[in-house]
């Protein structure tokens, strides 16, 4: 047996774990033509802070809501790369701003704060750990209740926009930046054992980028999430579930046919073939935003035209507009710079050669698929469709579920028109919570 000093066993345990980003703290917006021309900015550089967060970096330093920045150290405050240029930054070296305020230059400066944990409550504690998923490490976020004895354990998987879920609970609000956060608060605050995982890339998260990760590597991540989260002490393991919401929801099967789960709870996702869905997504969010049927439909024709290309015969952009030079401007909108949403076509062209049935047969799971009245985003059909599959293979295990007043957010919009008009804007609806709630205790009730 090798006897370790202290510090030799210190240094590797510092090497086991993930590091801790730093925070500057501030929101950033681009400046406005106006502002740009008044103080005479390069095109495209400067950006106009909000107010900054005590105690973090940009506060320390002195920023004050309405600078407007034009470099942070060595770089040009420019808003593209900036979110992965800060990651690069080290906990405690200085930060240096160069400001304008009120068309007077400063510079001010501070060292880069660590981002704040969530410190939890009297009902629970937090913990930050990491998973590992193809040589890449990912944050993950545990809430433990105090009370003693085993807890039913919930497995959060997010929608797809690479944003960050490590923010505190208890002051969510469910706005852009804390999406999501009021329902993990209510379970946590429950005696529910959460586990929530930031995506490749994003907040302390390796690997990435984001853009490029297809459909099945990202799908370990959350494999080996919910393997982590069943080791978890103080979880009941006849009692985990998995809840995905919008994206997290086509995730969710097929991680279950993995590691085995009691239930599964989607929100806001699509149970068809993906270019089933895209179709339904062309015609009918047109008509929601106020195109005439006569407009919807030929949209829908030219839609069909180049999805089918792109997710099926797998052509890329730039090959469909040469072979339809007709249809060049639907291309560009619908894949800028040659990508979907965001990401590769890769990624979508995966999603939409699996066969979603099999995976919702396979997981053997009781599953809750809901959708929100107003929510222009998914249909009706996705989610009565999964509940039909689910009851065929296991009669009375599947169900489906509207929450009014609910958007693809949870934003209260009374109807699709409004949520569209208002997108992630709106108050946040925590009605789901219940709604989910109540449903996992009756199932943990059957004993089935």
């Amino acid at each position: 047996m090798v006897m370790l000093t202290s510090a030799i066993a210190a240094t590797i345990f510092a090497q086991s774990e993930l590091p801790r980003r730093g925070a500057l703290g501030v929101p950033l917006s681009p400046v406005t033509a106006e502002i740009a021309a008044s103080l005479k900015l390069p095109k495209g550089e400067g950006l106009v802070t909000g107010v900054p967060t005590l105690n973090l970096t940009a506060a320390n330093a002195g920023i004050k809501a309405g600078d407007v920045i034009t470099r942070i150290n060595d770089r040009a405050a420019i808003p593209a790369g900036l979110g992965a240029w800060a990651r690069t930054l080290e906990i405690g070296k200085p930060v240096i701003f160069k400001v304008l305020r009120e068309g007077k230059p400063l510079d001010l400066s501070a060292p880069l704060t660590e981002k704040p944990r969530d410190p939890g409550n009297k009902n629970f504690k937090v913990e930050y750990g990491f998973i590992t998923s193809h040589g890449q490490r990912m944050r993950t976020i545990v809430t433990r209740p105090t009370k003693p004895g085993k807890h039913p354990g919930l497995f959060f998987i997010q929608g797809f926009s690479p944003v960050s879920y490590d923010y505190t609970l208890a002051t969510a609000t469910g706005d852009v930046a804390t999406i999501d956060g009021p329902i993990l608060y209510e379970m946590a605050n429950s005696n529910y054992v959460t586990m929530r995982v930031e995506k490749p890339g994003v907040g302390d998260s390796e690997g990435g980028p984001f853009e490029t990760m297809d459909f099945r590597t990202e799908s370990d991540i959350y494999v080996q999430a919910l393997k982590q989260l069943r080791e978890t002490p103080g979880v009941d393991l006849d009692n985990v579930f998995i809840f995905g919401h919008s994206m997290g929801g086509s995730f969710g099967p097929m991680v279950a046919c993995e590691v085995p789960v009691k239930g599964l709870i989607v929100y806001g996702c699509a149970g068809r073939t993906w270019f089933e869905y895209l179709m339904d997504t062309i015609r009918y969010q047109g008509l929601v935003g106020g195109q005439s049927f006569v407009e919807a439909d030929e949209e829908a024709r030219k839609g069909a035209q180049i999805m089918a290309l792109a997710m099926i015969e797998k052509k890329s952009a730039a090959e469909i507009k040469v072979m339809h030079p007709e249809l060049s401007a639907l291309v560009d909108a619908y894949f800028p710079n040659g990508m979907f949403n965001g990401k590769t076509l890769d990624f979508w062209r995966q999603l939409n050669e699996i066969n979603f049935p099999e995976y919702w047969v396979k997981s053997n799971a009781h599953v809750l698929a809901v959708r929100g009245e107003s929510d222009f985003v998914t249909y009706d059909a996705d989610h009565k469709l999964i509940a039909d599959i689910v009851n065929r293979a296991r009669p009375g295990q599947g169900k489906f579920m509207v929450v009014p007043n609910s958007d693809h957010l949870f934003h209260n919009f009374p109807t699709e028109q409004a949520s569209m008009k208002n997108f992630q804007r709106g108050k946040f609806n925590n009605d789901f919570s219940g709604v989910m709630k109540k449903w996992i205790e009756t199932v943990m009730k059957s004993g089935k």
